[in-house]
């Protein structure tokens, strides 16, 4: 009995080591900032596009207007768009061709401390400037406040889904709302993706409940995820489609990383889905 006592004392400190382990670096695996690839701001310019810097609460942060690259109206539809938590929105100026000559402009948003932009990544943080971002985007004279895309991936779902949540400032509501949403291989909440790995949820700084603002949203939706997603796992997709209003999905061979496998085919889809 005194041996199964100590090896329960020891299993709880262990799993008490654990979280508290959690706690302290769930920002640093949430938000990889230090992992991050160098920011190159040519990459936009090459691209043809323009870097805007805009206040918030801890500075400055940034995003890049792309502009259609074919004119099919006074005013372009237009795709906001946020990136995954690994990566930056430079790399994203380049591969947004296909929908700039459909007649889409884009807006890539930074997050704080990612990139040039300032301050630091959490919850709070980024849905400061999506909303902000939402907001310049809908004053913006050359893009059409009606045909608004949303687009997240990974991470970037939250970001997206961020602008729903009008508890601390959300910027969307019944007569703003974004025309279409597209989320790629994107969590139901940082809660969910917590306790399949033993931790309890109470721990989380960050929550992103993508599923109660998903929830929120009345248009149409088109959802993509990994069958072999190991990061974030396809039940989160189940999770989100249950509570999507109008949505549509695909489900791909791969993993997290590489879905979708044929981007020219994803682009098509997506354009088709928007139009349609």
């Amino acid at each position: 009995m005194k041996s199964l006592l100590i090896i329960f004392s020891l299993l709880v400190l262990v799993y008490a080591i654990y979280c508290g382990v959690f706690y302290v670096l769930q920002r640093s695996i949430l938000f990889p900032v230090s992992q991050l690839p160098a920011h190159n701001a040519e990459l936009i310019e090459q691209a043809g596009g323009e870097l805007v810097r805009l206040d918030f609460s801890q500075g400055q942060f940034e995003l890049a207007y792309l502009p259609a690259l074919v004119k099919k109206s006074t005013q372009a539809p237009v795709i906001l768009l946020a990136h995954g938590n690994g990566n930056i929105m430079d790399s994203w100026a380049n591969v947004m061709d296909f929908m700039r000559n459909k007649g889409f402009a884009v807006v890539l948003v930074e997050y704080p401390g990612y990139g040039r932009s300032d301050g630091q990544p959490s919850y709070q943080s980024i849905k400061e400037t999506m909303a902000l971002a939402y907001q310049w985007l809908l004053a913006h004279p050359d893009l059409d406040s009606g045909k608004i895309t949303l687009i997240g991936r990974s991470m970037g779902g939250g970001a997206v889904l961020s602008l729903f949540d009008g508890t601390i400032g959300g910027t969307v509501d019944e007569t703003n709302q974004p025309y279409r949403l597209v989320l790629m291989s994107t969590y139901s909440s940082i809660s969910d993706l917590a306790k399949a790995r033993w931790l309890p949820s109470s721990l989380i700084k960050d929550p992103f409940d993508n599923v109660t603002q998903l929830a929120k949203y009345q248009g149409k939706s088109y959802l993509i995820h990994g069958k072999k997603d190991k990061t974030i796992p396809v039940k989160s997709l189940k999770k989100l489609l249950a509570v999507a209003q109008q949505p549509e999905y695909r489900v791909y061979a791969g993993g997290h990383s590489d879905v979708p496998d044929d981007w020219q085919e994803f682009w098509r889809d997506i354009a088709d889905f928007i139009e349609n």
